[in-house]
């Protein structure tokens, strides 16, 4: 789901990225997106330091539901411009969750194929040798998952991002390339 490259055939992106310009303030866009989300009950939005989250309400989330994660900074390239950082992800838990299972299967996988291969070579019989084909198999199978996940969660996705756009006013924002 590139939103914001020329090139719109990443299918190794998990977390996709975009850049916005806008000429309000940081305080001006927080005020934006948090009147907004007032406003509408089929998001929730949240400040947390300089960031501002945008989720979907508890009782339309789902394990897969996205959230938004708007970053503001103050351009230097072009004075008086605001740059609007996002990031669309899992919920904490779920990202946690696969980078635990990844790191897992990475190292379960390049351990247990060293000592299997050691092994082999010493003229010794070992399982261990199918380790690392077939870790590299659960990696694969994993980052399918994640996929799908990241598909079911689409339209919600798609709407946090209208979210984004009608809350700080379509005619205010700018793309800016990665």
């Amino acid at each position: 789901m590139p939103f914001n490259r020329k090139d719109k055939h990443n299918p190794g992106e998990i977390r996709p990225r975009f850049k916005l310009r806008t000429d309000h303030t940081k305080d001006e866009v927080f005020e934006l997106l948090n009147s907004f989300c007032e406003k509408d009950d089929s998001v929730l939005g949240r400040k947390v330091y300089d960031q501002y989250y945008l989720d979907i309400p508890n009782k339309d989330r789902h394990f897969w539901s996205p959230e938004l994660r708007v970053t503001l900074e103050d351009d230097e390239e072009n004075e008086g411009y605001t740059l609007v950082r996002v990031m669309v992800g899992p919920q904490y838990t779920v990202w946690a969750m696969f980078v635990f299972i990844y790191i897992l299967l990475g190292l379960i996988s390049i351990f247990g194929g060293m000592y299997g291969f050691s092994q082999v070579s010493l003229g010794n019989d070992s399982p261990w040798i199918w380790a690392f084909p077939f870790g590299v198999f659960l990696f694969i199978s994993v980052y399918i998952v994640a996929k799908m996940g990241q598909r079911t969660g689409r339209d919600q996705t798609l709407h946090l991002v209208s979210v984004l756009y009608h809350s700080i006013g379509d005619h205010k924002l700018e793309r800016v390339e990665i």
